[in-house]
Parts: C-alpha cells; sequence; structure tokens
C-alpha cells in the first residue's frame, strides 16, 4: 500500500495548496476592505480641495495592501515560530503535563501501553504523551511530522472510556499523524492568527492608542489630538470589524477541511483495530455527556485538532457525532446518547485476542527454530507493501512483540538510564576480544548507574534478541521517550558512548549504522539540529539517480547468496525507477558512509517518485521470493528518510 500511503500525503499537500488559495482570497478580501474604508476617508476629505480623488487610488492601494499584507503575514509567522517546537508548544499551550515513560499510575500505564501498541503497529516513533486534567472525553495529535508528534488526552478519556474505546481514539489520532493532518493543522493555526491580528492592531487602536490621544491637552486652539484620537477609536473599531470578518471566513475554511480529515482518520481507526465498536462506543460515550467542552483556555486557537468538539461554536470542525457513528458501523444516522455496546473496561475484541494468540504461537515458533520460515515472494510482498498502512493484523503483532519482552526489560526500556543501557547492549560486538575493548571505553565515557544496569541487563538483552531478532529495532523505538528526558550534555556524552561501540572493531556493520542514524536523527529534531530538518523535496528520481543506485545496490547486496543474484535483484528495482539494465555498485562502493550519504540526498526526492522508490526497493527484496532481516532492516531506513512510517513485517514472511 505504498502508493496509499504517498497517494494520501500528495492529497493532503494537494489539500494544503488549494487552503492557501482559499486564505489568499480571504487576505485579499481582507486588503479590500481595509482599502475601501481607506479610500471611503480619503475621498470625503479632499471633495474641499482643488483637486477632489477619486475612488482608484494607486499610492494608497500600495501603500495599505502591503500594510495589511506585511501584518497578517507577520502574525502567521509569529504564531508559526511559537509552534516550531512541534507537538510539545500545543500540548503545553492547553495545559498538557508530559507522562514519564516509567510511569506506574494503572491507568497512565494503560494509556501509554496502548500509544506504544499503535507506534509498533504503525511504524511510527513512540510519541511522548501528555494528559490535560479534565474531565471531558478529549484527545489530540500535534506536530509537524510523524517522528516530531506528541498525543495529548484528557483525564476523562483515561478515566470514562473501556481499554477498546481508548485504543479507538488513540487509532484516530494516529492516522492524523500518518496522514499528515497535523502540519496542515498547525499552517490553519498560523494563517488564522495573522489574519486575526487585523482585529488585534484594531483593538489595540480603539482601546488604548485613541483614547490617550483623545484626551491630549495642549493648551493651544489648534490642539488636534481629540480629533485625531476620535479618528484613531474609529478606525480601531472599522479594523477590528474587518479583522473579525476574515477570521470567519478563515474558521469557515478550517472547518471544512477539518470535518473531511475527521471521517478519514474514523475509518483509518477500524482498519488499524478492525474493532469498529471501539471507537463508536467512545463517540456514544461523547454523545451521552450534556456537554464535552474543554476547560482551557487555548481550546478555541486548537479547536481544530481535537478528537472531537472541544467546545460549542459556530464553526463545526468535526462532523455531527451521530454522522460519525454512522458511517462507522455502516448504518443510518441514530440517537448516539443510547447505549454503549463496547466491551467493559480492560478487555479486547474477540477478533484482536484470536489474531494476538496465532501471532503468538508464529512468533513462538520462530524463536524456538532460531530462524524465520521463507514464503513466496507475493506473500512477503503482501506484508511489506503495508508501508504507511497498517492494520489490525499489525496492531495485534505490536501487542504480542511488546509482551514478549521480560518484565525487567519492560521496566527498563522506559527508565532514561535504562533505555541508555539497552540501546548500548544492542551493539555489543560478538567477538569476545571486541567486547572488552568496548567495555573499558563504555567505563570512561558513560556514568556508574549506566553501567550498572549494562551488567544487569545483559543477559536479558542477549538471549531475548538471539530468539528474535526484530525485537532489536522495537527496543529502540520503546526506548525514544525515556532518551528524550536527557538533557543536551547527558545526550552528547550517550551518543559519543554509541560511536564508541559502533567503532570498537574498526568497522560498522548494517545494524550499527542503522541504530546510530535512528538516535542522531532523533537527537538532532528535538535540539533543532539544522541537519535534521527536511530539505525542500524538489528533486526527481533522474537527477538522483546516483543515490538511487547506491540504496538498491546496498539491498541487493545484503539478501543476495551471490553476485549474479545481486545483480538480478538490482535490476529488477532499477527497471522500476527507468534507470535501465545497470550494474549495481561493487561491494566495496556499497560502505555506510555512502549509504548515509545516498539518505540524505534521497530527503529531497520528491513526493510524486518516493513510492516508485520504495517499491523498487521492495522489488528487489522480492526478487528472491523471501526477505533477511538486513533486507528488511535497509528499508526501515529508506522508509524513514522518505518520511513513511514503516509497520513491522508479520511473522514467517523474514528470513534469518
Amino acid at each position: 500500500m505504498v502508493m496509499d500511503f504517498i497517494g494520501d500525503q500528495e492529497r493532503a499537500r494537494s489539500q494544503t495548496g488549494r487552503l492557501v488559495i482559499l486564505f489568499l482570497l480571504a487576505v485579499l478580501g481582507t486588503v479590500a476592505a481595509v482599502y475601501f474604508v481607506s479610500a471611503t476617508v480619503a475621498v470625503f476629505s479632499s471633495q474641499d480641495s482643488e483637486t477632489p480623488l477619486g475612488w482608484w487610488i494607486p499610492e494608497l492601494l500600495l501603500v495599505v495592501g502591503g500594510g495589511t499584507i506585511l501584518v497578517i503575514l507577520i502574525g502567521s509567522l509569529i504564531k508559526t515560530a511559537q509552534l516550531s517546537s512541534g507537538g510539545k508548544s500545543v500540548a503545553e499551550a492547553l495545559g498538557g503535563a508530559l507522562v514519564h515513560p516509567d510511569e506506574r499510575d494503572p491507568d497512565l500505564r494503560k494509556l501509554l501501553n496502548v500509544v506504544e501498541e499503535m507506534s509498533i503497529a504503525s511504524g511510527c516513533p513512540v510519541p511522548p504523551v501528555y494528559v490535560m486534567e479534565d474531565p471531558s472525553i478529549n484527545a489530540f495529535a500535534a506536530g509537524f511530522g510523524f517522528d516530531s508528534a506528541v498525543i495529548g488526552v484528557t483525564r476523562g478519556c483515561i478515566e470514562q472510556l473501556s481499554r477498546d474505546e481508548l485504543q479507538g481514539v488513540i487509532a484516530h489520532e494516529f492516522s492524523h499523524i500518518v496522514h499528515g493532518d497535523m502540519k496542515l493543522n498547525i499552517r490553519l493555526t498560523g494563517l488564522i492568527f495573522g489574519i486575526m491580528a487585523i482585529g488585534f492592531i484594531g483593538y489595540i487602536a480603539f482601546r488604548f492608542i485613541g483614547p490617550v490621544l483623545l484626551h491630549t491637552r495642549s493648551g493651544g486652539k489648534n490642539n488636534s489630538g481629540p480629533a485625531l484620537g476620535l479618528g484613531v477609536i474609529v478606525a480601531g473599531l472599522v479594523l477590528m470589524a474587518i479583522g473579525a470578518l476574515g477570521t470567519l471566513a478563515a474558521r469557515l475554511i478550517q472547518a471544512a477541511v477539518s470535518r473531511q480529515r475527521e471521517f478519514l482518520a474514523d475509518a483509518a481507526a477500524v482498519d488499524y483495530t478492525r474493532n469498529p465498536a471501539g471507537i463508536a462506543g467512545a463517540l456514544r460515550r461523547i454523545g451521552g455527556f450534556q456537554t464535552n467542552r474543554l476547560e482551557q483556555a487555548a481550546a478555541s486557537e486548537f479547536q481544530h485538532f481535537f478528537f472531537t468538539s472541544a467546545l460549542s461554536t459556530s464553526f463545526a470542525t468535526h462532523p455531527p457525532l451521530a454522522d460519525r457513528i454512522a458511517r462507522i458501523e455502516n448504518r443510518p444516522t441514530e440517537d448516539v446518547g443510547g447505549r454503549t455496546e463496547t466491551a467493559p473496561p480492560g478487555s479486547t475484541s474477540a477478533s484482536s485476542s484470536g489474531l494476538a494468540s496465532g501471532f503468538a504461537a508464529a512468533a513462538a515458533g520462530v524463536a524456538d527454530a532460531g530462524s524465520r520460515e521463507v514464503r513466496r515472494a507475493e506473500e512477503v510482498r503482501e506484508s511489506l507493501t503495508h508501508l504507511g498502512d497498517a492494520d489490525a493484523d499489525h496492531l495485534a503483532y505490536a501487542r504480542v512483540l511488546i509482551s514478549s519482552l521480560p518484565d525487567s526489560v519492560r521496566n527498563a526500556v522506559h527508565d532514561m538510564i535504562g533505555a541508555k543501557a539497552i540501546c548500548l547492549l544492542l551493539l555489543v560486538d560478538a567477538d569476545e576480544g571486541v567486547r572488552h575493548t568496548q567495555a573499558a571505553e563504555l567505563s570512561k565515557t558513560m556514568d556508574s548507574a549506566t553501567i550498572h544496569e549494562i551488567k544487569r541487563l545483559r543477559a536479558p538483552i542477549a538471549g531475548l534478541i538471539s530468539g528474535n531478532p526484530e525485537l532489536r529495532l522495537v527496543l529502540v523505538d520503546l526506548a525514544m521517550p525515556a532518551l528524550a528526558r536527557m538533557d543536551e550534555s547527558d545526550a552528547a556524552a550517550f551518543l559519543q558512548a554509541v560511536d564508541v561501540m559502533q567503532g570498537a572493531d574498526g568497522r560498522i556493520d548494517r545494524f550499527e549504522w542503522l541504530v546510530g542514524r535512528l538516535l542522531s536523527v532523533h537527537f538532532g529534531r528535538l535540539t533543532g539540529s539544522s541537519s535534521s530538518r527536511s530539505p525542500n523535496p524538489n528533486r526527481s528520481s533522474t537527477t538522483l539517480a546516483g543515490s538511487v543506485r547506491i540504496v538498491l545496490a546496498m539491498i541487493a547486496w545484503s539478501g543476495a547468496r551471490n553476485e549474479d543474484q545481486a545483480l538480478g535483484a538490482f535490476r529488477t528495482g532499477a527497471r522500476r525507477m527507468n534507470l535501465g539494465d545497470l550494474d549495481p555498485p561493487g561491494r566495496n562502493d556499497c560502505s555506510v558512509t555512502a549509504l548515509d550519504e545516498a539518505l540524505d540526498q534521497l530527503k529531497r526526492l520528491r513526493w510524486k517518485d518516493r513510492s516508485s522508490m520504495l517499491d523498487s526497493a521492495v522489488d528487489v527484496i522480492c526478487a528472491d521470493g523471501q526477505a533477511t532481516i538486513g533486507e528488511v532492516e535497509l528499508l526501515r531506513a529508506l522508509a524513514s528518510t522518505l518520511d513513511c512510517p514503516m509497520p513491522p513485517v508479520l511473522p514467517g514472511r523474514v528470513s534469518s
């Protein structure tokens, strides 16, 4: 489903383009209104002069239009800059408190478990979770992308909903994360604030500047202060009216777009969970409340971020609850205040339980055998092509993967020191001599608490990943929220320790490189590093053919048993990218340094070529009818580079 995901992203981007056009029309209308008022004053003021002015005054239009556009632009830039830290700034503006990953409160632990399951199932990094101390039932997702998102929920959402209902709500929010709605919402917020800035200026003129001038006393006969003050007050009132009309138009545009995205997110939540009763039950519970208003003052500004309407307002950013339930359950619109038909708190749906038990058996068989069963190419492709499009099978498998972790590991990965220790243990070398070197170097760079955790967790982690290598990246994903709590100096020391572990044997293998890249990108985004920012995606696959060639060759060499097989796999992918029957670069040319540089270049790949790039990579992997762990991990790195979340490959479809 690569094409579905890329198509959703393209639609979101084109929708953004249409929004910009609509907002430009609102801006032009605002400029026209300000000009009309200014021209009216100028025309009537010039009636007694020798050269009365007409209604068309180009110089006035230039000044008024330029000033109005400048105010709107500055206002939009200021608001967007305030939200530049992504979802964190939205969560804090709404009064959200960060939930620590090692939280032991049962309700908060339930929430974190649901978020972790959805993250692993969808292939997104585990986002920070914020709780708003509000009795209403609501939730939101905010951020500039799936790698900088946060999830926020109200206390009422946690306490009032069953696990299935909560999972339906969180699945809905993950749909917004995966399908590009969050960036759209932040842009909407910035544009609306820019138009509102006209009204703010009018209010300042009406409330403060005008009254000060009105009461000016200079003592002379030609005191113009009162007249000027009265004029400023009138002008302020006019600007307030114009700003209100412009904001009205912007809110209507915002609401129309938001309603359609909510329907799409509801449908995606059903696909994720295969349990329409979950999200429908949550909507019914909300419908049973006489009022479900959010008490935070900033709720009106971020109304379009929420799961349901946070306030009673004329600008309905969400469809009616009855319409949403009717679409989810595929039946006529009904009264949503009726009985909830979902399972009681703590239960799970039968279909989900059946899937989980089936995957548990498959995963256990995999671990016992110590290898992966090889399936036909069609089955491999079916699993890998769920890039950006997780379903209930992936959610059930994610639950199995998380539940397979021993308690000692699950507790440690949620603790900052334990998360550091686990990530470093994933880089322990198989050679005993290299391990001694790694241990000696770590003792110089890491604190004693982390060294103690490394020693305590060494045996459990070694046994865990030897039975199921796929858990390595699951552990990295689960560790991210705890690692995010490090301050800048701790993060620098940790990344230095990662470098030490990678380079202890004088070379960096594929997995070491992948962990290092994921961690450096993660911390780069946390600190706002310029190297972590995605450049403008405007380059074609033809102009980036050298980078495409390196990536496809790395995947081909990773899974091939001989040179002929690598050549065939590479050419299969190259033909999909319209590169012709090229020979792949040799093994010596396919270093991790070259791969790093190639992936950095592919950040510039335009969206309409990304689906071809991912499909080509899948073709290379499936050329021999199976997928190895190494190939899948390289595909994960490529998908992450192209901002496409990758769900886990289901059991029985990866070979060791």
